[in-house]
């Protein structure tokens, strides 16, 4: 497993972080791109409206990639947030839905420890 700790001034270094051990866990080319996408997608979330300071963390599992991201703020999501595409004219709110159109797996989790979201990059899933 690899770590990092950031704030929103280390956005880039989450993506570099990301595309990094991508490469390393031997994601396809064409998957590395949407990956990195995915995990900026929840770490910008995290910085901006959980804590200031979060952490990724990544590792593989049984041929997949996970991703989590944690952060220690607090929040009711709706049932599957992310579930349908943000209106047209909407200025945000894209994070979770863009990482579930990319990830083959979306889970979160919240509580008085902070949110987690965990994303999965599947090998043999079917992406959008």
């Amino acid at each position: 497993m690899s770590e990092m700790r950031f704030t929103a001034e280390q956005l880039p270094s989450v993506r570099r972080f990301t595309e990094a051990l991508a490469r390393r866990y031997k994601v396809s080319e064409g998957l590395i791109g949407d990956l990195v996408i995915a995990v900026n997608e929840i770490a910008t979330n995290a910085v901006r409206h959980g804590s200031p300071h979060a952490e990724l963390s990544m590792w593989t599992e049984d041929g997949s990639v996970i991703a989590e991201i944690h952060d220690s703020g607090t929040w009711t999501p709706a049932d599957a947030p992310g579930g349908t595409p943000p209106p047209p004219e909407a200025e945000g709110g894209m994070g979770i839905w863009v990482a579930r159109q990319i990830c083959s797996a979306v889970n979160i989790r919240t509580g008085i420890n902070g949110t987690v979201v965990r994303l999965e990059l599947s090998p043999t899933a079917r992406y959008i």
